[in-house]
């Protein structure tokens, strides 16, 4: 973070760099916590614009304003192309944004999370209680390693969520084609698994690795994008993972009725829609 003087007063900016040449800047009113972890530097900010941030190694992981379009976009896509999902697995997600949407679902019977880093879970129930305030009686929080539960378990999950930061430092090792194989076998046979995976627009050669890992493991691998105004370019992408060919089209239209109403991003329209990728995107992946 960097001081400016403005007329006499003293100004604090966050600035996010996506390229040597480009990044996103916030304009900081305070920061709230900062704490060399085990794992990694972790940061809240309070900012004018997009309200408290959570930093990770410098990098946003999410704002209070726009952490709604990744976590029901990572969530809800995989849970209505699969109404019967009743066992979920979320590796990483220690801001629990993704757990507060899995909560959701009345019908699911067992969601745990794996978090290695039990600074990131304190620090988002204090500062994010919007991410923390309505979890599911059925959901247990495991403080640990999430490679090392998925090659020792002995569970068969009907979803894996895969909620880690970018490809570096401790989530590294989320993205390799042994662990990918590793989630493979711990599926039931209509099992999916779902991704965060990157910007296309900035960083084509990251995601294109991930996608032809995930190619190697699963028969269909299907990419989709969301729109989070404070991720490198704004366009994300996520990737589907299926164990056998399946319709991509939400098989259950009143499943979400009872929450509808409290989803800012996510609806059935928007489900198909992010399926449709722009020709750059399709080029790269080769479809």
């Amino acid at each position: 973070m960097k001081e400016f003087n403005n007329s006499g007063q003293t100004q604090l900016w966050f600035t996010e760099y996506h390229t040597p040449n480009s990044g996103i800047t916030f304009k900081v009113k305070e920061t709230l916590y900062r704490k060399k972890t085990k794992y990694q530097d972790l940061v809240i900010i309070d900012t004018y614009e997009f309200g408290k941030v959570m930093l990770l190694d410098g990098l946003v992981m999410l704002t209070d304003r726009d952490e709604f379009v990744y976590h029901e976009m990572i969530t809800h896509v995989p849970i209505n192309i699969n109404p019967k999902i009743e066992n979920v697995l979320i590796i990483g997600g220690g801001d629990c944004g993704t757990l507060r949407e899995v909560s959701r679902y009345k019908h699911i019977k067992n969601i745990k999370m794996v978090e290695i880093d039990k600074d990131v879970i304190t620090s988002s129930k204090k500062f994010f209680p919007n991410l923390t305030k309505t979890f599911s009686k059925n959901y247990k929080i495991i403080v640990g390693d999430g490679i090392d539960f998925v090659f020792k378990t002995k569970e068969i999950f009907d979803l894996i969520i895969i909620d880690s930061s970018d490809p570096i430092g401790p989530g590294e090792g989320l993205f390799t084609e042994k662990f990918y194989r590793k989630c493979y076998e711990i599926l039931n046979e209509n099992g999916i698994l779902t991704l965060q995976a990157e910007s296309p627009y900035f960083y084509k050669d990251s995601v294109k690795t991930i996608y032809n890992r995930l190619k190697k493991v699963f028969l269909n691998v299907k990419p989709y994008l969301a729109f989070i105004p404070t991720y490198p370019s704004g366009m994300w992408n996520f990737f589907l993972c299926l164990k056998e060919e399946t319709s991509l089209d939400v098989k259950n239209k009143n499943l979400i009725k009872s929450f509808q109403n409290v989803l800012k991003y996510y609806n059935h329209q928007i489900h198909t829609g992010s399926f449709s990728l722009p020709n750059f995107v399709k080029k790269m992946y080769g479809i």
